[in-house]
């Protein structure tokens, strides 16, 4: 009791609301692959009460067979959780869905040591005219072969400390530049920054660059970002899952699409529940997953589910709780 649960209830707990918490981004992932709108339901508050209690009684008598003595003891204990579940609606939660992400965002994080590779292939259409791939059923086309040079030439400046970043105003209205230094420690760096350089038409002499969002490029120098929203996101990511081919075949979704590079994230489905799965959810009578063992799913995963911890920060969301209470 007292002290004694934090421990263990924490930690359970904890882990209880990150699996729901993952359950319901692959859910939605999969609605949006049979053209149905995603739900959310955040986990506002956990409210743990423990009770206990005991007594204990003696009696005694005399007749005339003989004395009586007799005695009871009774003890009992409870453990009563309350679960506060919000809907996540509303006009504010809505817009962070559907608003494109902001450049800053993506570059902080990138900053902060996430893959840059990954990054920008999950969160971007156009990058100073170079188009990523499209996967969505109004639009489905491979991505340009520059793009992927570029998220190989971000991937090598991040992995050698060669790509900085300048970061002004008050978030969420940040403004971010892309430093490159001006000496290369190593001829490999400086090819690779030549090779930036080359492909987003920047000035071989500049090494501070700008970061807008937009798709026309206004003026020299500038790096220009078309981002995806969250919404637009899950949706582009669902159309890379493996959906049985009966239903493809019986119009209930459209067929899959299969990009040049398919190792983003691979989400895989089963009609009887896989055993070594880091990630499962049953819909349709079908069972969909992530391996363990694929680290790259995992790692994408994890960047859309910390993309979308920023949505729910800024829902304002006023519709009725829902607690239930044992």
């Amino acid at each position: 009791m007292g002290p004694r649960t934090i421990p263990q209830d924490g930690f359970n707990y904890n882990q209880r609301v990150a699996n729901h918490e993952n359950e319901q981004m692959l859910l939605n992932i999969v609605r949006l692959r049979y053209l149905e709108m995603p739900r959310f339901m955040n986990v506002a508050s956990v409210i743990n009460s423990y009770t206990r209690g005991g007594s204990a009684g003696v009696n005694g008598g005399t007749n005339p067979l003989g004395n009586s003595f007799g005695g009871n003891v009774s003890s009992n204990w409870s453990d009563r959780p309350t679960i506060t579940y919000t809907p996540m609606t509303g006009q504010a939660f809505s817009q962070s869905l559907l608003t494109p992400l902001p450049p800053s965002v993506i570059f902080f994080l990138i900053q902060s040591g996430w893959s840059a590779e990954r990054l920008m292939r999950l969160t971007n259409s156009v990058i100073n005219g170079i188009h990523n791939e499209i996967g969505t059923p109004g639009e489905q086309r491979q991505g340009d072969p520059k793009f992927k040079e570029l998220l190989e030439v971000l991937h090598q400046l991040q992995r050698a400390g060669a790509l900085g970043m300048h970061f002004r105003g008050d978030w969420p209205k940040v403004d971010v530049d892309v430093i490159l230094p001006k000496i290369a420690r190593t001829d490999s760096v400086r090819r690779t920054i030549i090779k930036f350089k080359e492909l987003l038409q920047l000035d071989q002499d500049v090494n501070v660059f700008d970061i807008e969002y937009g798709v026309i490029l206004e003026r020299k120098n500038l790096i220009v970002v078309q981002t995806h929203s969250i919404l637009e996101m899950m949706s582009n990511i669902s159309w890379y899952i493996e959906v049985p081919e009966q239903h493809v075949n019986e119009g209930r979704t459209l067929a899959t699409f299969r990009p040049d590079d398919p190792d983003l994230i691979h989400i895989l489905v089963d009609q009887n529940k896989p055993e070594d799965a880091y990630l499962t959810v049953n819909y349709r009578d079908h069972w969909y997953y992530i391996d363990d063992r694929d680290v790259k799913s995992k790692n994408t995963f994890a960047v859309m589910q910390m993309l979308m911890s920023m949505a729910k920060d800024g829902s304002g969301s006023v519709v009725p709780l829902i607690s239930i209470g044992n």
